[in-house]
């Protein structure tokens, strides 16, 4: 199998209310994001989200017409961008997703599935008065 295309769509998701951020100067009204695909030439479709993988386009060719099955080559590759350019982790997760879709099973029973269920995990981030942070825990251990 080998890699055909990466394409990478960004957004910004509007933050309505803004979010106020403990490490931030200012409040955020958007989030920038991406959604990155990888093509094979067997038709497989990878999918990842996260960062906005800027500056991502110029390493394209570093991956054009590999594997995308040889994940840990990959990472040492992304591995070594990262020193000059982004963190381009939403790449990884489409090649995982295509290793999955290659074998017929979801990723987590690639990795071992362990359990069928996962803890849930909230941080908000946000700088607030100690007070508050306690009540907003316990209204979303709620849920």
């Amino acid at each position: 199998m080998k890699i055909i295309d990466i394409r990478i769509r960004r957004i910004k998701l509007k933050l309505d209310p803004p979010f106020i951020g403990a490490w931030d100067p200012i409040p955020r009204d958007n989030f920038a994001a991406s959604v990155t695909c990888v093509y094979t030439h067997e038709g497989i479709t990878g999918y990842g989200s996260g960062d906005t993988m800027d500056g991502f386009e110029m390493y394209k060719d570093l991956f054009i017409g590999k594997d995308p099955l040889q994940i840990s080559r990959h990472v040492r590759t992304l591995e070594t961008l990262s020193v000059h350019a982004s963190r381009y982790w939403p790449f990884e997760a489409a090649l995982w997703d295509i290793l999955g879709k290659a074998c017929g099973k979801p990723v987590s029973v690639l990795f071992g599935a362990r359990t069928d269920k996962i803890k849930a995990y909230a941080s908000t981030g946000q700088l607030k008065s100690p007070k508050d942070q306690a009540e907003q825990a316990l209204a979303l251990r709620e849920h």
